[in-house]
């Protein structure tokens, strides 16, 4: 469906002399999935975050551990989350990502092809967190 209204759209530009198509740029920007760090789960087992590291602490002697203690925890931690490992259960295809704030979020990759000469954008690509998934649009 929204390729048949992205290409209407696209037709209705050309037919009133909107695309030029003489210089096209590609962007690549990172959005943020509509999804939260703390909902993830891992691959294998299918456990939370939180249960991951109330394991650590229960491994590292802490029977019980506090917010702050798992916080610490995980700060001191030198692996982090990968994607190998986590999943989101509200969005798979998002992948964990560094945004430009240096914070890891669940995220997606989108690249817009826009005509420099008239702004339209003519095509575009979104990739999801599985390797070698593309959703292509134009």
């Amino acid at each position: 469906m929204h390729r048949e209204v992205f290409s209407s759209v696209l037709g209705v530009l050309a037919d009133r002399g909107l695309l030029k198509g003489q210089r096209i740029a590609i962007d690549a920007t990172t959005l943020e999935a509509n999804a939260a760090m703390r909902s993830i789960v891992r691959r294998d087992p299918g456990e939370s975050y939180e249960e991951f590291l109330r394991g650590l602490a229960k491994t590292s002697g802490i029977e019980t551990p506090t917010r702050e203690e798992l916080a610490r925890l995980d700060r001191k931690r030198k692996k982090r989350a990968s994607n190998q490992e986590w999943k989101s259960p509200a969005d798979e295809d998002a992948r964990i990502a560094k945004m430009k704030d240096a914070r890891a979020h669940l995220a997606h990759k989108a690249e817009p092809a826009v005509d420099l000469d008239t702004g339209a954008v003519v095509g575009g690509d979104v990739a999801s967190g599985r390797p070698g998934r593309h959703d292509n649009a134009g």
